[in-house]
């Protein structure tokens, strides 16, 4: 299982990124929806920690890979084909693996809980990632560094969506129940004004790993 993981996790985060660089190739789409699609779709990564490994070694090797692969193209401009060429934002893309690599040492060290890391990933992915996604494309009104109500309103309502999800799919103890889902507004709340006044870019580390600390007091 570890191997066929290992195998799974480049074949998948390789697949994702041909599939951004056609997409930016094309010039049909904006350079903020071929970056997000890579960014939301790469955090599933995270199923594999889940299902497939069952030693730190193992899982460390992927997110280890990608931070040198990410760092190459950022060093080497290659990055800059997916249609960003600040330095700023394009670091983005190594603090996420580094982000993974982090919560995966936490985990599998027994410092964090996986269901706690889940939601601190899913969170980075799919509340980060749609917000940013979303916001940028429809957001008119703006609340603060640019970014708008819509895109916040977004952040929120998505990592609501994950903490609950993780809640049942880890079968969490009040999971479900009406208590579960205050704390769990409660969470969102405080993640998505944490989102709000982080600069781009250095979300994708303080927004997981903030959010994997905060479930594991708060839930």
């Amino acid at each position: 299982m570890n191997i066929l993981g290992l195998i799974i996790s480049y074949v998948f985060v390789g697949g994702v990124v041909v599939a951004g660089f056609v997409m930016a190739k094309t010039g049909k789409l904006p350079s903020e929806v071929v970056r997000k699609f890579i960014h939301i779709t790469v955090s599933n990564w995270w199923f594999l920690p889940i299902f497939f490994f069952d030693s730190l070694t193992w899982a460390i090797i992927g997110p280890l890979s990608f931070i040198l692969m990410n760092g190459a193209g950022v060093v080497t401009g290659f990055a800059k084909q997916l249609g960003e060429r600040t330095l700023r934002r394009n670091l983005g893309l190594i603090y996420f693996p580094i982000s993974l690599a982090i919560l995966v040492l936490l985990v599998y060290t027994g410092k964090l809980p996986m269901w706690a890391a889940t939601i601190g990933v899913f969170t980075m992915g799919y509340g980060d990632g749609l917000a940013a996604l979303i916001g940028r494309l429809y957001g008119k009104k703006k609340l603060f560094m640019g970014k708008s109500v819509l895109g916040s309103s977004v952040m929120f309502l998505s990592t609501l969506i994950v903490i609950i999800l993780t809640g049942i799919g880890f079968h969490l103890g009040d999971a479900g129940t009406l208590l579960f889902f205050g704390k769990g507004i409660l969470l969102a709340l405080i993640l998505t004004v944490i989102e709000l006044v982080t600069p781009a870019s250095i979300d994708n580390l303080s927004v997981p790993l903030i959010a994997s600390y905060l479930a594991y007091g708060l839930l």
